[in-house]
């Protein structure tokens, strides 16, 4: 669980959402404008898609395999953006090392069952999914800490490449590989996909643009950072939060956390003053983290091949991002409370449509 934990705080967050987070460092310094901000998250999100896919087919089967490819491509992205000279091998890098996340959770979900099953099995996967949070509060403390932006990006390949190799030798014997079931994919799959979809289109104008639109507002840097960093904060309490919230079972517990979401996006709007900035972050952090956590629950309930059926949701998720990110980009021209009026809309629609088909869920058998 700890080596897994760690694993998902870098692949997540020192490597996929510091995307956003670099985002002005790199406009500024290698000349990328907000439209092309947007499409390298785009980029960033369909990599994320076809690595996921790949998951898919192997996860069940061989999941330390497919832990080892995540972490590897992770490795490799982060260090191409430390080393980046101009923006076509920042975006290029930046769309390699998200992919690694798009693998590491089916292969992480798969070895987190077989280590620790039955009913302690949710908390697990949902400590583990919340190690985004840890990774995220690393990435905002690393870009206060160090001169150059890019060292930040070559620490978080050194970091990933120590903890793949940890995660490799804590799950050896880890229970012997299982046959996987035929998937049974479904009508049951159809409202947790379009949900997720709503949540990463919406999700992604704070993910994509947040730090940027704090600093349009007239934030500062640092101050900037660290509202990053209590990102981060809240990320870290899904691990609290997803438990609870799932004893309602993973529709309410979805519904909950993407309602939050959304008015931490809607909040994000704001004029960054005072302690708005703060609880907008801590809330989103919190809020979105929760709402992956309850989506993996999700995926048992309606999925005889859970690792499956989270590599499908999570696509899902990465698609709605990839779609969110430029349309966020464009919508900032005629003002941030469009933008992100438009993107908390989406996320509201995540939380609200669920709830409509929830009697027509049953459980997978």
């Amino acid at each position: 669980m700890a080596a897994g934990t760690a694993l998902v705080a870098c692949t997540y967050g020192l490597v996929r959402y510091a995307v956003g987070l670099s985002a002005p460092d790199a406009q500024r310094d290698l000349g990328l404008s907000t439209a092309a901000v947007g499409l390298v998250a785009g980029g960033t999100s369909v990599a994320y898609c076809l690595a996921a896919a790949l998951a898919f087919l192997h996860a069940e089967r061989r999941p330390r395999t497919v832990v080892a490819g995540a972490g590897a491509v992770a490795v490799l992205g982060a260090a191409g953006v430390g080393t980046a000279g101009s923006a076509a091998v920042f975006a290029a890098a930046a769309v390699l090392g998200s992919a690694g996340a798009g693998a590491a959770s089916p292969g992480l979900v798969v070895l987190v069952r077989r280590a620790v099953a039955g009913p302690a099995e949710p908390r697990a996967q949902a400590v583990v999914n919340a190690g985004t949070g840890p990774g995220l509060v690393v990435a905002g403390l690393l870009a206060m800490l160090v001169e150059r932006w890019q060292v930040a990006w070559t620490a978080a390949a050194a970091g990933t490449a120590v903890v793949t190799v940890v995660v490799l030798v804590a799950a050896r014997g880890g229970g012997a590989a299982a046959r996987a079931p035929r998937a049974d994919a479904g009508r049951r799959w159809v409202l947790p996909v379009l949900a997720a979809g709503l949540l990463g289109a919406g999700s992604a104008a704070v993910w994509t643009h947040g730090r940027t639109v704090l600093q349009d507002g007239g934030l500062g840097e640092r101050p900037a950072l660290w509202v990053w960093v209590c990102l981060g904060v809240g990320a870290t309490g899904a691990a609290v939060a997803g438990p609870l919230l799932l004893r309602a079972g993973p529709v309410p517990a979805w519904s909950a956390s993407a309602a939050l979401t959304a008015v931490a996006v809607l909040a994000w709007a704001l004029p960054p003053r005072g302690a708005v900035p703060v609880l907008a972050a801590l809330v989103f952090g919190l809020g979105f983290t929760t709402a992956t956590t309850a989506l993996i629950a999700w995926a048992g309930q309606v999925s005889r091949t859970p690792a499956a059926a989270v590599s499908v949701f999570f696509v899902a998720l990465l698609l709605g991002q990839a779609a969110g990110a430029p349309a966020t980009a464009a919508l900032l021209d005629a003002g941030t409370p469009v933008a992100l009026g438009a993107a908390a809309a989406a996320t509201a629609a995540a939380a609200v449509l669920p709830l409509s088909g929830r009697r027509r869920a049953p459980r997978a058998r």
